[in-house]
């Protein structure tokens, strides 16, 4: 263990082997010296690092003999400094992807004309400092996520990570192990060294729980628990590890007709709806449209290489469209545009045929009766644009692309309509 041969050492004092190098230091010398048992880490002479402890053995009150025990160490410490290095990288990492966040919170800026945008904007700015859970609602594609990552932004966690959970996105299966992470030899196929889970890397910073209306209720217990006590068990596990994050929820959904109808908890949406934010559809502040269509047109621009403009006629068949798939939608459409069309300036013709009528009082919307409602309206609009893009695609992926959607809202509004593909 220590590299030292018999015949170098038998017969020398410990002092001589002290002065020769042999080690670095002498247990068995503060053993007499202090005549109780002592623990020393020692490096010998080969360079190992050894723990020894000394015991006196006493006869008529006197130190016959120190018995010791030696402990190569050298692996531990090896292991050590390896967990430091991890430590350090890891440390590393979390601070590049804050810096990510923060660089796709200003490459992705809020715009915005409206007074309503404007109100949830400063109340954002407000709340930001403060770490109560806030709870955005609002249709798909109103910039739920942008939002969250600008309260993260401006919050003292900023250096900390933003972490998505997308509840809309992760198999049923799958979610208590992705959510909470789990211990080695948990389920088969579990990873050996066990998985932290979403909730535990937001550690110190966001968690972005998107889609929480499609949290499994078994699950939503668990979720109730580590907000109120701000601690999680892995599945396998049995210890609780503490998680200090904050906590912003999103859904488009309406969580009150489900607390109801008893899918959602009345305790847990009560946990979440400290700060509620209810973010307005783009067709409630149509004054957005034209920046927001500028925005991008800059921003695609810039992206391409290209130097396209919208002539008036263009854009104001935009600002009349009704945006179902809301900021998403219109994001996608600018790209499209930029891409599809051939000349500099983009015009009416460049346009898809729902948008070709500006009253859109053909394929969209048919004319209005003194009957129609707001709701019965937007219905139809809605109706008329899945069966649109359902000529044009045959899967939900696809069909999600072209509305700016997320492949889940597509299937519960075709559900809603009573449409099926194929």
């Amino acid at each position: 263990m220590e590299g030292i041969v018999s015949n170098e050492v038998v017969g020398k004092s410990v002092e001589q082997l002290l002065e020769e190098g042999y080690y670095t230091n002498s247990v068995t010398l503060e053993v007499l010296e202090k005549k109780i048992p002592v623990t020393q880490l020692q490096r010998a002479k080969n360079g190992r690092r050894i723990m020894c402890t000394g015991v006196p053995v006493f006869k008529d009150g006197n130190i016959i003999r120190v018995v010791i025990n030696s402990r190569d160490i050298s692996e531990l410490s090896l292991l050590e400094k390896e967990l430091q290095i991890t430590k350090k990288q890891s440390e590393k990492l979390r601070t590049q992807v804050a810096l990510l966040e923060k660089e796709i919170v200003q490459a992705e800026k809020l715009v915005y004309k409206s007074s309503r945008m404007r109100e949830i904007v400063n109340t954002i700015n407000h709340v930001a400092r403060f770490d109560s859970t806030i709870l955005l609602t609002g249709e798909s594609g109103v910039g739920k996520e942008l939002l969250a990552r600008s309260v993260h932004s401006m919050s003292s966690r900023s250096d900390s990570s933003f972490i998505k959970v997308d509840c809309g996105a992760i198999p049923p299966s799958l979610f208590e192990s992705e959510l909470f992470g789990y211990e080695k030899g948990a389920f088969t196929g579990a990873g050996k060294s066990g998985k932290m889970g979403l909730i535990e890397l937001a550690d110190k910073g966001t968690l972005f729980i998107d889609e929480v209306g499609e949290l499994p209720l078994e699950l939503q217990v668990k979720l109730l628990r580590f907000i109120q006590d701000k601690e999680i068990v892995k599945v396998g596990g049995k210890s609780p590890v503490s998680v200090d994050a904050r906590i912003i929820a999103a859904t488009n959904r309406d969580l009150v007709l489900m607390v109801k109808e008893g899918t959602f908890r009345k305790d847990l949406y009560y946990r979440l709806n400290v700060i509620p934010m209810q973010i307005p559809p783009l067709r409630q502040r149509k004054e957005d449209i034209f920046y927001l269509i500028h925005y991008f047109l800059e921003r695609f621009n810039k992206k391409f290489g290209t130097k396209k403009e919208f002539d008036t006629e263009c854009l104001e068949a935009l600002e009349e469209y009704p945006w179902p798939g809301n900021v998403r939608e219109l994001e996608n459409m600018v790209e499209r545009l930029i891409v599809l069309s051939t000349g500099k300036r983009i015009t009416l013709s460049d346009l898809p045929r729902l948008f070709q009528d500006t009253n859109h009082s053909q394929g969209v919307v048919a004319p209005l009766t003194q009957e129609d409602s707001y709701h019965s309206v937007m219905m139809q609009v809605e109706r008329n644009l899945l069966i649109e893009a359902m000529r044009k695609t045959s899967t939900l992926t696809e069909m999600g692309k072209i509305l700016g959607l997320d492949k889940s809202s597509v299937s519960r509004k075709m559900k809603k309509h009573g449409l099926r593909l194929g």
